[in-house]
């Protein structure tokens, strides 16, 4: 049988059986384009080594592709499509672990201010007020940003200051309460999208397009690149990506730690009700979103020092 009509099968089963599957969907349509339309059997080793090994330095991304690919080779051989598996057994040490990028306030702030440049852009583009929203929404709230481009007019409550994120990474619908500034943020731009088409009337998108439709990921991504450039917000510690958006999550998650902190609040206490707000499992999800800065690690340290002058009452 043809490798992409049986990556097809493989896919519908899993997602059947109620998994989202969508890196996995993606990494095996990659696999089957870079293999040619050819029959299972004809796939080599060698073949396999290449597209997991792709063009540039080994990341992560590697071991993600070869579990995808573990996955399909064992469905392949327990129906009997082949007898053995052209997987490599050698498998590459992970990297060390990625480090996110923390936004300091004042690069946040230049980036906001940025987006009065998205005035120049064609006709059709993203608005600079919808763009700004975006990052404020981001920011105040440390939403995914699939989550926040999901958002409809209907999910916005803004009496009572509570977004409903529905549907998100693992099929759960939560609530995120935000508070008073931001509230007063997404009223000012709600009054200017009630002059925007709304397509679907109350589930038309909350953050759209001068026509009224859903911003892409594609499309937000591409704008941030070009606020950062022109921000000159650029990362100089060898990191492998620049300062991404979704970073600005992973920032988010910093800020309310210190915060914590500095109000002398029980951290450990508080991190599962963290966890809950940012739409994670448990919280050693959270934890990894806590890169260690100067300012935490200076907070952590004042923290020590009145643990251990106060005789351990903290």
């Amino acid at each position: 049988m043809k490798l992409s009509s049986l990556a097809a099968e493989y896919i519908t089963l899993k997602q059947s059986m109620g998994m989202r599957f969508r890196t996995e969907s993606v990494i095996l349509h990659a696999f089957c384009r870079t293999m040619g339309d050819i029959e299972v059997a004809q796939v080599t080793s060698n073949c396999v080594q290449h597209y997991l090994n792709g063009p540039g330095p080994i990341t992560t991304f590697w071991h993600r592709k070869f579990e995808a690919l573990s996955g399909f080779y064992r469905f392949l051989i327990s129906r009997g499509h082949i007898s053995c598996s052209p997987l490599p057994t050698i498998i590459p040490k992970r990297p060390a672990p990625f480090q996110a990028y923390i936004y300091t306030h004042d690069q946040f702030h230049q980036l906001v201010e940025m987006t009065h440049l998205l005035l120049h852009t064609p006709k059709g583009q993203v608005q600079p007020a919808t763009f700004r929203t975006l990052l404020l929404l981001l920011y105040g709230t440390g939403l995914r940003i699939s989550e926040a481009l999901s958002l409809t007019l209907a999910d916005v409550d803004l009496k009572d200051s509570l977004l409903t994120i529905r549907n998100t990474k693992f099929f759960k619908t939560r609530w995120v309460p935000i508070g008073p500034h931001l509230t007063a943020v997404l009223v000012t731009y709600a009054k200017g999208r009630c002059m925007l088409p709304r397509p679907m009337r109350d589930g038309s998108a909350f953050l759209a397009t001068r026509y009224g439709h859903r911003l892409t990921r594609a499309t937000v991504e591409r704008i941030f690149r070009l606020l950062c450039n022109y921000a000159g917000i650029r990362r100089m510690d060898g990191g492998r990506f620049q300062p991404r958006l979704h970073d600005i999550r992973h920032t988010f998650a910093l800020n309310r730690l210190i915060s914590w902190y500095r109000q002398g609040s029980d951290v450990q206490r508080l991190l599962p009700f963290l966890s809950t707000y940012l739409g994670h499992l448990d919280v050693a999800a959270t934890q990894r979103y806590l890169t260690m800065t100067p300012e935490l690690l200076h907070e952590a340290s004042l923290r020590f020092q009145r643990y251990a002058t106060e005789g351990g009452q903290s």
